[in-house]
């Protein structure tokens, strides 16, 4: 951890809600890494199967002149 000194200190002087607050932004900070970390490899395994598919050709049902008369 990279305020382990900080905390140490925090909680040697009593102080728990100060050292509450230091973990809990440690572990918030290590969380939103962790998470930018996989975040390229789930958005690959998400969309990999949908990559290369064929496109669906829509086709449309024109009324022509010579079909009303």
């Amino acid at each position: 951890m990279s305020r382990v000194a900080e905390l140490i200190d925090l909680i040697v002087q009593g102080k728990n809600a100060e050292a509450s607050d230091v973990l809990n932004s440690e572990l918030l900070t290590r969380s939103y890494e962790a998470i930018n970390d996989i975040k390229q490899d789930v958005a690959s395994a998400y969309f990999s199967p949908v990559v290369g598919e064929p496109e669906v050709e829509q086709t449309t049902d024109e009324v022509t002149d010579d079909e009303t008369d």
